[in-house]
């Protein structure tokens, strides 16, 4: 019994050790009133330093009435002459920011600090998955269901990017769309920002007589920005592709354009995004298929939220018969994870 009770007070010293070494390493700053404020760092941008402590989400101060910031992490950081270093903020002393750089400290002045990020996660991922649903009934019986989802994975210098879109719509009980597109991207940040990898598609859609396209090649790309508040990444590249439009097999050399942008607001609660992909076909009409997607994610719950996009389809040579242009506003829910 007596060493039951011993195991459990020394299992007991041991978590209580363990969480205030927790507390212990939280980052903090000094203000220049005298204000300590505790919590994660997590960036320097545009002279304001944005921290998230335990009791609220994260915020940001400016940098010019920070005093001292102590943390254990290594940030990435760029100072006003442009150089870069690795450091760790370790307090101030003679009035001026501590860096410790590769076990040596180095002063500079805290309106030197022009940037500081945390470095990227060997391994990161964000999906989303969308559903958005229209019924009508009376004199006219429509409806317009709509699967999204999309993922973006990265593995050390690797990156997957993949999207699924499942569309059918139907009015008085006939289909007027039966569309289904996957797209994937693999990128190799050789030397990041920049990047290359290849990229690939199939879509189907039989009411507008697409029987198949697909199509792969290679490209680069770069991103433009990349931090935890917002992505803008473009990339370019060639391929082949293939499709049967009205039974007629045509295949050949593609040109590829591709954008990503995505922005946070009001910590992360509202986020922007913005796709669009562009394919020439170097073959038979030369046909332009230009695809966009833009629109809002609104957080309701935790992981849940509604979303409102605009998604606008554009061929300069479509099947005989049917627009080159397709317009759908979307309203629905969807989960992150």
């Amino acid at each position: 019994m007596k060493t039951a009770i011993r195991r459990i007070f020394y299992a007991c010293l041991f978590t209580a050790a363990s969480l205030s070494s927790g507390i212990a390493t939280a980052d903090q700053i000094v203000m220049d009133n005298g204000d300590v404020i505790n919590g994660n760092i997590k960036k320097i941008e545009d002279k304001k330093l944005y921290i998230e402590p335990a009791y609220a989400d994260e915020f940001s101060v400016k940098l010019k009435h920070v005093v001292s910031i102590t943390g254990e992490q290594v940030f990435e950081i760029e100072l006003d002459d442009g150089s870069e270093i690795d450091a760790q903020f370790s307090g101030a002393a003679n009035e001026q920011q501590v860096l410790i750089v590769e076990g040596e400290p180095l002063n500079v002045a805290m309106m030197q600090l022009a940037m500081a990020k945390q470095p990227d996660k060997y391994f990161d991922h964000s999906s989303h998955i969308d559903l958005n649903a229209t019924w009508n009934g009376g004199n006219t019986d429509s409806k317009n269901n709509m699967l999204y989802a999309d993922t973006r994975i990265r593995v050390g210098d690797h990156r997957h990017n993949a999207d699924l879109t499942i569309r059918r719509d139907e009015t008085n009980d006939i289909s007027t769309k039966k569309q289904d597109l996957f797209r994937y991207s693999w990128n190799w940040m050789f030397a990041d920002p920049w990047y290359t990898g290849v990229t690939a598609s199939w879509e189907r859609d039989p009411i507008k007589d697409l029987d198949h396209r697909y199509s792969i090649g290679a490209i680069i790309g770069r991103d433009i920005f990349n931090d935890s508040s917002k992505l803008l990444t473009v990339s370019a590249g060639i391929g082949y592709s293939e499709e049967e439009l009205l039974l007629v097999t045509e295949n050949g050399a593609t040109g590829f354009w591709n954008l990503v942008y995505e922005q946070d607001f009001r910590n992360g609660d509202l986020t922007l995004f913005h796709n669009q992909n562009f394919l020439f076909q170097f073959y038979g009409d030369n046909n332009s298929i230009f695809k966009t997607n833009t629109g809002f994610r609104f957080d309701i719950y935790k992981d849940i939220y509604s979303s409102v996009s605009l998604r606008y389809d554009y061929e300069t040579e479509p099947a005989p018969g049917t627009k080159d242009h397709d317009t759908t506003v979307a309203v629905g829910l969807g989960v992150k994870f």
